[in-house]
């Protein structure tokens, strides 16, 4: 069929838009309808910054699906609990006093990352990478909390593969591993935040992501919810020539190719028949 051949061509225009960038990048899509999927270095390992804290979000709500903690317990933030750098806790004066369940919505709508390293101490290193290995997804470790510069030197990093993140996306599309689970994450996900998919997709379009950036490193990853043909993306940079603002508009020209591609055919049917004329073309 035509919307096969689609396929092949987007593949071949993202292999050119990824061994033609200044450093290294790769990319995987996958569609949640029909399975069609594409891959370029999508099995190299990647740097993934705050798009790590999609699995960190999923290990805090199985654990308390499984009754090994209260999400809606509150707790008071010390100031020995405060770390720099992204987010809105640093800059609060005062006693606070969050719930669980609130300071990973800061984790993931401001990339908060005092609220990260709690959600971390929450969920546990060893048992977010247990979750993902029990979900046959092998290519995403945590292995450190935000702002530990001495690892990130010991290359004690945090890493993904692009296809494992799609993988991940996939899995909770798929309501695993649990239904409750999977749905409240991706309510979450699906929150209004600043990121390079949101300057892609149009805003009436759901899109659940988390994106990430650290020196020399760009990436996000996302479910985009097109009515009959939603589809999950994961594209990721690292070793970057250039600066921070053309890494992303780097990740926002190649996005918005996909997307082009995704959304014609969401909006065709397998042959490449444009639907939304069926009642006005004869």
């Amino acid at each position: 069929m035509s919307k096969d051949r689609m396929w092949e061509q987007l593949n071949e225009r993202v292999g050119e838009m990824i061994y033609t960038f200044p450093g290294v990048a790769g990319c995987s899509v996958k569609s949640m309808v029909d399975g069609n999927s594409l891959s370029v270095n999508g099995d190299v390992e990647f740097p993934i910054a705050s798009t790590m804290k999609i699995p960190i979000l999923l290990q805090l709500l199985m654990r308390d699906e499984n009754g090994e903690l209260d999400i809606n317990e509150l707790v008071d933030i010390t100031p020995e609990m405060i770390y720099p750098g992204s987010g809105v806790i640093s800059y609060l004066e005062g006693p606070v006093k969050l719930s669980i369940l609130d300071i990973a919505i800061l984790m993931i709508i401001v990339s908060d990352n005092t609220s990260t390293n709690l959600c971390i101490d929450y969920a546990g290193i060893e048992e977010t990478n247990d979750m993902l290995r029990s979900l046959g997804v092998d290519n995403i470790t945590l292995r450190r909390k935000m702002q530990d510069t001495e690892a990130v030197i010991a290359n004690k990093e945090n890493v993904g593969t692009p296809d494992d993140c799609v993988l991940l996306l996939e899995h909770l599309y798929n309501d695993r591993p649990s239904k409750k689970s999977s749905e409240k994450c991706l309510s979450i996900l699906r929150k209004t935040k600043k990121s390079l998919l949101n300057r892609i997709i149009p805003p009436d379009v759901p899109l659940a992501n988390k994106p990430g950036g650290m020196a020399q490193v760009r990436c996000d990853a996302g479910i985009v919810y097109l009515a009959r043909y939603p589809y999950a993306v994961s594209i990721q940079t690292s070793f970057a020539e250039i600066g921070p603002e053309e890494q992303e508009n780097y990740i926002v020209d190649l996005g918005l190719m996909i997307h082009s591609v995704m959304s014609t055919l969401n909006s065709s049917n397998d042959y490449g028949q444009g639907i939304s004329l069926l009642n006005r073309v004869a």
